[in-house]
């Protein structure tokens, strides 16, 4: 089975999504291509690769993921394609993933095959050099599926660019992290893992409240209140039950968060939690990013 997803900033409102599915299916009539999103903001290269990571363990082997969020299309910023074996229930499934050098890639460039693209005969004549989605990407995805090998797209990447942010961590008193993510009803998608909250006792502060209270789904949220839960990414999540809470706390990805381990004691971890002393995590689904020249 031929199987591609597509991840874009392309929105919905042009040609452009269908434009790249084009491309592929006249190369691969039989190919099927699953949206995991097109309306990531624009340019926003850090909430495409956290989709990316966070859908792509549930496909099967062999699918390739194609993500074009490339605010330096038309330069000379290079093409990606990466072959890595993500972690899932069973057994580990190799996937391929091509998107420009730019960071999306990141969570992947450690454990895979990354190679550079130089194909320039899969290339789509063009008019210009503003839709490289359409005449360089779809067609080096379209490759993939065909059964191309990476080694014929191109030589191992040379220092391909990585992000660059700080992991969550935790000391026995403190666990301090960000708002990875903001989901369409509004819920906070931490970077801290669930399992560091083991204590009963505890108070998240983040933009200027305080979370005290534990729940296991969001029916369980009282009305008015919030509350934070374990994510289905396995980090902890805060949600506010039927609203939206990050509109309401005017919150976006990249707050901090703080979770004070014991009662009473928020104040404390604004000012009393030191990186140095604690453990460093970089949970599956949350890209963290490291610079790169």
């Amino acid at each position: 089975m031929a199987l591609m997803t597509l991840t874009t900033d392309f929105g919905h409102r042009d040609w452009y999504v269908a434009a790249v599915k084009g491309v592929v299916l006249s190369r691969v009539p039989e190919a099927q291509i699953v949206d995991i999103c097109h309306e990531v903001p624009p340019g926003d290269v850090a909430t495409a690769s956290f989709l990316l990571q966070a859908a792509a363990p549930n496909f099967p082997a062999d699918t390739v993921h194609l993500a074009v969020v490339d605010p330096g299309v038309g330069t000379d910023r290079d093409i990606l394609a990466v072959g890595a074996e993500l972690p899932t229930e069973d057994v580990p499934r190799r996937q391929v993933f091509v998107a420009p050098d730019n960071g999306l890639l990141h969570p992947y460039l450690e454990r895979g095959h990354v190679v550079t693209v130089d194909r320039a005969d899969l290339f789509r004549d063009a008019p210009g050099h503003t839709f490289h989605g359409r005449d360089r990407f779809a067609p080096v995805a379209a490759a993939l599926l065909q059964g191309e090998s990476l080694e014929r797209l191109g030589d191992p990447a040379d220092n391909p660019v990585l992000f660059s942010s700080p992991h969550p961590e935790r000391t026995q008193q403190c666990l301090r992290g960000t708002v990875r993510h903001v989901d369409h009803f509004g819920n906070l998608v931490t970077d801290l893992p669930a399992g560091w909250l083991e204590s009963d006792a505890f108070e998240v502060a983040i933009a200027g409240h305080v979370v005290d209270l534990r729940v296991d789904t969001y029916r369980q949220i009282p009305t008015g209140r919030a509350a934070v839960l374990t994510g289905s990414l396995g980090t902890l999540e805060l949600s506010l039950d039927g609203a939206d809470l990050a509109d309401a706390w005017g919150v976006e990805p990249g707050t901090a968060v703080t979770v004070q381990l014991g009662p009473g004691s928020t104040r404390k971890s604004r000012t009393g939690f030191s990186p140095a002393d604690g453990e460093q995590h970089d949970p599956v689904g949350v890209p963290h990013r490291q610079h790169s020249e």
